[in-house]
């Protein structure tokens, strides 16, 4: 197979964004960008790179890798424009008519059965790879081409424009264009770029598809099971967040969990006293907390990426423990754990909290975490964070940035002095900013040097009737201490991975699984 690969884009978003070198060459996990994309293929495919002047001159080094990247490797040099990926594929040669070819983009790669894919490519004139269903890339901003099929028969596209508002549902090109014959690619890509009635500036290679059908070509679409787009900054740093988790902070969690010496807690308390009617209206019939994340119950997986101590307190719904192993499995990781039963709908999670008040001395601390989320964090800097005496308490915070989340208003978020960490204000289910990405985002975990200023700040709340959406929250409880005079930072988690609602769960075990593949587990 013949695969030409379009490399000459002038990566003006990865500039804006502070990125000095062209996105084909970015180092993306542990690849370049343009190692990912030709890993879709086989080595012993005859590859043709098409570069830029510009970046043949101001990057040596890097073309001369494209050069000993394969065993068969060209690499085409053109002139800087911005006419599209198709005219700067029409510039290589040395390709015969009749010759098979795939014409591909560089910024991105797919989880795919190729040899099944040329099979199937076999019976068409040319073959359009597509994704669709649950592809995190379909939530975001980046509009692809979408397609109109019958069967596995191409009937038409369109390119940056769904054809209905659930864009999810729709086959979706990958970037990835087979064509059976050369010529054709030739000749329908020449027609394109005359196009003068062509609405988009660049000349898609997508938009090849819609005369070759109506010219009586037949064409095939064809699914793969994962799409992983590098094509925006945003996406290279998604990427970015699921590898350095899955390949990088793994071992970390599994060594905290094993850490038991020094402990800096008294009590670690985690409240899951919710419905978890999100999960049941989505059809699951497991309890929230038994979730399997990583091989555990999800509550086990959340608790293990936390400081450990000295005493363990979770609060359940009673009618859940009568129903569910929940108990056996906190008691097979913590076996000195306290479980309190919750037998009545308290007004928000500072009022469930306050059910285990007996639980934790006055002067302890206390350590507030949800069932629902793991974080990654520097050990030594939360250590050396809680050895200040005069700070009264710490709220573990995470900028969201280019992360997936539905909605930025569903969150709570610091308000800080100019010095960056010392809060003024707990702003709960409401942005802060034009650029909530940016902001102190509060993940759930709260932590006091004594667990009376808990106490105190939630029977403030509560005693003032301040709720938000009618529910007490412990991260509003803490205005209450903050205007009495009480001290508390934030502590920015490396990361942060949320599991709390069906969709966020979704988005984690799409990239479990890629990387697990990636791995032949």
């Amino acid at each position: 197979m013949k695969i030409v690969m379009t490399l000459a884009g002038h990566s003006r978003r990865f500039q804006a964004a502070g990125y000095d070198i062209p996105k084909p060459f970015l180092k993306i996990g542990d690849k370049k960008m343009i190692e990912h994309a030709v890993s879709m293929f086989d080595p012993s495919d005859e590859y043709y790179f098409i570069i830029n002047e510009i970046q043949n001159r101001d990057y040596p080094e890097h073309v001369e890798e494209l050069k000993r990247m394969l065993p068969r490797t060209h690499v085409v040099v053109i002139p800087p424009h911005e006419k599209g990926p198709t005219f700067s594929a029409m510039a290589v040669e040395g390709i015969d008519d009749e010759d098979e070819v795939i014409v591909s983009y560089c910024d991105f790669f797919v989880d795919w059965d190729y040899a099944r894919f040329k099979r199937f490519a076999s019976d068409y004139d040319a073959a359009l790879p597509v994704f669709r269903g649950f592809q995190p890339a379909s939530f975001g901003h980046t509009f692809y081409a979408y397609i109109r099929t019958d069967g596995n028969d191409f009937l038409e596209l369109r390119e940056k424009k769904s054809w209905t508002d659930k864009r999810w549902e729709e086959p979706a090109s990958t970037g990835i264009y087979y064509f059976k014959r050369w010529k054709d690619f030739r000749d329908f890509g020449q027609e394109v770029i005359e196009d003068t009635s062509r609405e988009l500036p660049e000349a898609y290679t997508s938009l090849l598809y819609n005369p070759m059908k109506a010219s009586g070509r037949r064409i095939g679409v064809f699914d793969v099971e994962r799409f992983l787009c590098l094509g925006t900054p945003e996406d290279v740093e998604q990427y970015q967040f699921w590898f350095d988790y899955f390949e990088v902070h793994q071992p970390q969690l599994k060594a905290l969990k094993e850490k038991t010496g020094d402990l800096k807690n008294g009590v670690n308390l985690v409240p899951m006293a919710g419905k978890g009617s999100r999960f049941q209206k989505d059809g699951f019939r497991v309890t929230k907390p038994l979730i399997q994340i990583c091989g555990e119950p999800m509550m086990v997986a959340a608790s293990n990426s936390f400081p450990p101590a000295k005493k363990w307190v979770f609060l359940l719904r009673d009618t859940e423990l009568a129903k569910h192993p929940i108990e056996k499995a906190i008691h097979q990781r913590f076996e000195q754990a306290r479980v309190i039963p919750v037998d009545h709908d308290t007004s928000g999670q500072a009022a469930t909290c306050l059910l285990a008040e007996r639980e934790f001395e006055k002067d302890e601390s206390l350590f507030i975490a949800s069932c629902d989320y793991q974080t990654i964090y520097d050990s030594q800097k939360w250590e050396s964070l809680i050895a200040d005496e005069s700070l009264d308490g710490v709220i573990w915070t995470y900028r969201l940035r280019s992360q997936l989340f539905k909605n930025p208003n569903a969150f709570a978020y610091c308000r800080v002095a100019e010095d960056g960490e010392n809060i003024l204000e707990v702003v709960e289910k409401k942005t802060i900013s034009d650029s909530p990405g940016e902001d102190p985002m509060v993940v759930g975990t709260f932590w006091y040097r004594r667990a009376q200023d808990f106490v105190e700040g939630a029977r403030s709340m509560m005693a003032d009737g301040i709720t938000v959406n009618g529910e007490h929250y412990v991260g509003t409880s803490i205005n209450a201490l903050l205007k009495v005079g009480k001290k508390f930072k934030i502590f920015d988690v490396t990361q942060w991975i949320s599991f709390g609602d069906p969709f966020e769960l979704q988005v984690y075990e799409y990239w479990e699984e890629h990387f697990h593949q990636r791995r032949g587990l």
